[in-house]
């Protein structure tokens, strides 16, 4: 006969196989997690497993996101670093032996020779009823806004407008290159747009080398004696008088009108040079390039026999006339 309280015993409290099974997976599945959390170098992991209180897991997890989310930025930033290519500048002292001479510019301030132009630019004011003086000794400042309006005439013309500039011959009393004589043939011209004719001497011509600072023995010495002309000035065209002059590498265009320096007339000015060379690496890492465009080109080209190449400030120039 079977007994009553086992029955009972039984049917309250059955004993099924399928939920023992789902408890023991999940237990399972947690001691992996628990194990691994336990056992993992990330510092935040373990705090997380071991924690006995709410206040303990919350600590240890925000804690954990806080300093991932920081690990994370700097792993991107360093991604993005790398991506930027940058650069690192070295700066050596290199000793160069030949050294060459630079290049020396030289104009007169005032771009037209009165007794030249006079005779024309009046011819041109009567001719568009523009004025009737006939006195060919001095301009008017009313006369001189029409100055920009004669040369422009002129050159649509067809018409040279170099007989009315300066020649170096003209201007140049002595020359001397480390105690030896030098002549204008020693230079290289060009026309300035505010200057008129310019003229460069140790410029770097084709089928010519440049000068080194030891020829002839000495230690790169340009001496020159200049005649300003400053009573053929046209009033009212410049403010000052004297010479405007400029040091640059042999192989660099003078943009004169830009980097030129002004020496005043009756004084002796001394200049001196040092010598710096920039390599910067090409793209990727440098939007740098030494390529010489068309427009670049069509502007060496009509600089004579000068063999000039790329520079940043000739690159700046075109840029702006083009696009500003």
């Amino acid at each position: 006969m079977t007994s009553p309280r086992i029955v009972d015993a039984f049917t309250i409290h059955p004993n099924k196989a399928e939920p023992l099974q789902e408890k023991q997976n999940r237990q399972s599945r947690r001691s992996i997690i628990r194990e691994f959390g336990l056992n993992t170098t990330a510092h935040g992991l373990p705090g997380i497993a071991r924690s006995r209180s709410t206040h303990n897991c919350l600590f240890w997890s925000f804690s954990t996101v806080i300093f991932t989310g920081i690990t994370l930025y700097f792993v991107i930033e360093s991604i993005r670093a790398y991506f930027d290519y940058l650069t690192q500048t070295n700066v050596d002292v290199v000793i160069e032996w030949p050294q060459y001479f630079p290049a020396f510019s030289i104009c007169n301030i005032s771009p037209i020779r009165f007794d030249k132009f006079i005779e024309p630019f009046l011819n041109y004011l009567k001719a568009h009823n523009l004025t009737n003086v006939t006195d060919n000794s001095s301009i008017s400042s009313y006369q001189s806004l029409f100055i920009g309006d004669f040369l422009q005439f002129t050159f649509n013309s067809n018409k040279s407008l170099t007989e009315f500039l300066y020649p170096l011959s003209s201007m140049l009393i002595q020359c001397k290159y480390n105690g030896f004589n030098c002549t204008a043939a020693d230079f290289v011209e060009f026309i300035s747009p505010s200057y008129g004719f310019c003229y460069t001497f140790n410029a770097k011509v084709k089928n010519r080398t440049v000068r080194s600072l030891t020829e002839n023995g000495g230690y790169g010495k340009l001496e020159l004696r200049l005649y300003a002309h400053t009573h053929q000035y046209v009033r009212f065209l410049t403010d000052s008088v004297g010479m405007v002059g400029m040091i640059h590498d042999n192989a660099q265009m003078p943009l004169i009108d830009i980097a030129g320096l002004p020496f005043g007339s009756g004084r002796k000015h001394k200049l001196c040079f040092t010598k710096r060379s920039y390599s910067i690496l090409p793209s990727p890492y440098s939007h740098c390039t030494d390529q010489v465009s068309f427009a670049m080109q069509a502007l060496f080209n009509s600089s004579g026999n000068a063999d000039y190449g790329y520079s940043q400030l000739t690159c700046i120039t075109l840029c702006m006339q083009t696009y500003v």
